[in-house]
């Protein structure tokens, strides 16, 4: 299946950006399906539409599900592997004998919802989560520094994490960015200022990073360069 699959994160990042519109031609481009979970609904439009605060947004992101740009994942399977999934992450890092709870049934019911589905490539931008599939000794070395304490690692349930992950690619709001920075779909942004490009394509990444996209000021630096050899 040629699909996307979000995690709340990303979307986050793109609607307080003013950006949620590039999810449209971003996908006609993609040429796939874009899924949310009913999890991250709740997360991004039932909750949000209680509060003043945030409705606005909550709005937005509905309107796409409503025009199918998001389409809804609902499936009891996908609760019931992301709270398998939940159980193994929860169990993974000890201090003084007690388990880390580090992630949360939602974030999990992303990852559950791409296995059962076959979908290789989840839009993620919340760094622990990255890191438990990524990179957990620095995951590790982050709680030890975080605790102030010796964490002690399962590699079993690790390694069974990681097997039952397998295959899922993660991806952030800022290659999305990037994406449609190439495609040109960000041009009607650019100032009559010097390094026009250069400004613009700093503003979005440095956007989504401080909404929350877990990402360096190295690795945008390395981006921003990279595009203006293109």
């Amino acid at each position: 299946m040629k699909a996307l699959l979000f995690d709340a994160g990303p979307i986050i990042s793109l609607t307080t950006n003013s950006l949620l519109w590039l999810l449209e031609p971003l996908k006609q481009k993609f040429g796939g399906e874009f899924y949310i979970t009913e999890g991250v609904r709740k997360e991004l439009v039932e909750r949000p539409l209680q509060t003043k605060k945030f409705k606005f947004e909550a709005l937005q992101v509905e309107h796409m599900i409503e025009t199918n740009v998001l389409r809804l994942i609902q499936s009891k399977q996908v609760f019931e592997k992301a709270k398998h999934l939940l159980r193994l992450a929860n169990d993974i890092f000890h201090i003084r004998n007690h388990a880390l709870n580090v992630l949360q049934l939602g974030e999990l019911e992303t990852l559950a919802a791409a296995k059962l589905m076959g979908i290789q490539y989840v839009a993620v931008d919340e760094r622990i989560t990255r890191l438990l599939l990524e990179n957990p000794g620095e995951m590790e070395q982050l709680l030890e520094r975080k605790l102030h304490a010796d964490v002690r690692v399962d590699t079993g349930r690790l390694a069974q994490l990681h097997h039952e992950t397998e295959g899922i690619k993660l991806i952030r709001s800022t290659e999305l960015v990037t994406m449609a920075f190439e495609l040109g779909l960000l041009d009607k942004y650019l100032a009559e200022i010097p390094d026009a490009k250069k400004q613009l394509l700093q503003a979005v990444l440095w956007g989504v990073k401080l909404n929350g996209c877990s990402i360096s000021q190295e690795d945008i630096d390395e981006i921003v360069h990279l595009e203006l050899e293109r």
